[in-house]
């Protein structure tokens, strides 16, 4: 994920061709490596599932 926000390319997308085509290709962060990481995991944190469902 951290080598895909700092250098997003059509290539490496996983989203559907329709919605590349509807929204475009993510622009570059400008976060540093260390906060890119940190918001990462904040992400990962918060809205992942596995162990979480019943």
């Amino acid at each position: 994920m951290m080598a895909y926000l700092k250098n997003p390319k059509k290539d490496t997308s996983i989203l559907q061709d329709g919605l590349i085509q509807r929204f475009g290709v993510k622009k570059k962060t400008t976060l540093t490596d260390e906060k890119l990481k940190e918001s990462i995991d904040i992400y990962w944190e918060t809205y992942t599932v596995f162990g979480r469902l019943k």
